[in-house]
């Protein structure tokens, strides 16, 4: 589906303007202690103008009964639109702050930068605040976490690492955790489908 630029998104937030607008789709999560689970994601970028971006995510578990189905809806994502969000597994709110660079601003190997510097900042009500910093390079993110700020209270979450691609027009995200005492792993991964334009 395609979709259209806004007039009023900010010079800074074009790198990301693909972003924009609702996705809706599927994913699996899996983690040491957690079983493997397939999920329902609902994801909306939108702005106001600012030098920023806004996200809001919410996964809910799916129906375990329906796992066969959903492995095979897996493949591609015209099942998705089928599958009924079951019990409430997260939700979230993001910032994207595109880092502004001065002109002539090249990286470290005298090159000029082929890549949107982004810091994302994400709360999840479950008690962490956590800073990714990266880039974005044509439609494709990568983030990794500065720094996690946790409550008493929240899960022990030491770093996270985030990809998001645009891959058939689809976003494609993958998400490594380190938590619990456990390495850096995979955590979970979904392709979603843009529900507007």
């Amino acid at each position: 589906m395609a979709f259209t630029i806004p007039d009023d998104l900010a010079p800074e937030c074009l790198p990301l303007a693909w972003l924009l607008g609702s996705w809706r789709g599927f994913g699996m999560l899996g983690y040491p202690g957690v079983p493997e689970q397939a999920f329902v994601q609902e994801v909306r970028f939108d702005h106001d103008g600012g030098p920023y971006l806004r996200s809001r995510s919410t996964i809910w578990l799916a129906d375990r009964s329906r796992s066969g189905e959903i492995a095979q809806e897996m493949t591609g994502s015209e099942g998705a639109s089928a599958l009924v969000p079951g019990q409430q597994w997260s939700t979230e709110t993001s910032y994207w702050r595109p880092v502004p660079t001065a002109a002539g601003d090249d990286g470290p190997d005298g090159q000029a930068r082929s890549a949107t510097e982004l810091e994302v900042l994400v709360a999840d009500p479950a008690g962490q605040l956590s800073v990714y910093l990266g880039a974005v390079r044509g439609a494709r993110v990568d983030l990794a976490t500065d720094a996690v700020v946790r409550t008493a209270t929240a899960a022990e979450v030491a770093g996270a690492r985030r990809t998001y691609g645009l891959v058939q027009h689809d976003l494609m995200w993958a998400m490594d955790l380190a938590a619990f005492g456990n390495e850096l792993q995979s955590y979970a991964s979904g392709r979603l489908s843009r529900q507007d334009g």
